[in-house]
């Protein structure tokens, strides 16, 4: 919004400028976050509408539906022939180290890419073994700790030797300040386009992946389905995720911390990750999860 808009006086915005600025977001793809943008953005003048800054709201009769459409719930999960595909792929998409590291340290802790991308050296225990992501850095603001496996920790032990800057983990490109939170996505992304886009990675299309396109927000879902595919826990999967308990009495009266159960299932998490990666991979059978039927007596 600020780059179209964020010059122009509140009066003067039309509504042609509010559709030029979300047709814009559109062409990255990204319908969701028009439909987001188109939220914020009606929210912002109703606020100025009701103060009398506006004499009528701009976006009045701009619809989710013919900007970013319909939002579909994703469902998209990592098989682990993908996650062995993804690793034989991964040298091809000539990333910068620090993002290929980020990658699998998102699929080994189930971390949002906000939370890797604003990781600061003062939170992580290297020797311990431990991430802290802050309450101003977690979506839901609640402070929670990630245990870290060998395979994650192996990750971040790379990203330390190529360390710039003595606050962030992964720096953006004048090392003042943390990596931009769409950088990774945009990188993702740009090495799944068909066609290049001017100025940007020329290694298109080499990580597609066998079941199509993929997001690092995936990376997060498929970490969740590959800790319950080694039979961890429902609860404690949503622990590790940071996931608030739904129930408002469970979580007032339920206070056990699931500390030890999280730190095994990341545990789990990192071993199945290590050998889907290894030299042997490919002679590492595919898990699956049993569900057990109960019969009626």
């Amino acid at each position: 919004m600020l780059p179209e808009l964020g010059t122009m006086a509140v009066e003067d915005v039309k509504k042609r400028h509010i559709a030029a600025m979300l047709d814009k977001t559109k062409e990255r793809g990204v319908g969701r976050m028009v439909n987001l943008l188109l939220s914020l953005t009606r929210q912002m003048f109703l606020f100025a509408l009701s103060r009398d800054w506006i004499e009528a709201d701009p976006t009045a009769t701009l619809k989710k539906a013919d900007f970013g459409g319909k939002e579909v719930e994703r469902e998209r999960v990592l098989s682990e022939d993908e996650i062995r595909e993804l690793n034989r792929k991964m040298p091809s998409a000539k990333f910068i180290p620090t993002t290929e590291a980020a990658i699998w340290i998102m699929l080994a802790t189930c971390c949002r890419v906000g939370e890797i991308s604003q990781a600061r050296w003062s939170d992580l225990d290297l020797t311990a073994r431990q991430w802290r992501i802050p309450p101003d850095v977690a979506k839901n603001k609640r402070e929670y700790l990630i245990t870290l496996s060998d395979f994650a920790t192996k990750h971040f032990e790379a990203l330390k030797t190529l360390q710039t800057s003595p606050v962030w983990v992964i720096p953006n490109t004048q090392g003042k300040d943390h990596l931009d939170e769409k950088a990774i996505s945009k990188q993702v992304h740009d090495r799944q386009r068909t066609v290049p886009l001017k100025g940007r990675s020329t290694c298109s299309a080499v990580l597609l992946l066998s079941r199509g396109a993929w997001t690092p927000h995936d990376l997060r879902r498929t970490g969740a389905t590959l800790m319950r595919s080694l039979r961890v826990d429902k609860d404690v999967i949503e622990r590790c995720l940071n996931h608030l308990e739904q129930n408002r009495m469970a979580r007032i009266y339920q206070r056990y911390d699931h500390d030890t159960e999280m730190a095994e299932a990341w545990t789990l998490l990192g071993a199945r990750l290590e050998l889907l990666t290894s030299e042997n991979a490919e002679n590492v059978v595919p898990m699956t999860v049993r569900v057990t039927r109960k019969t009626a007596a």
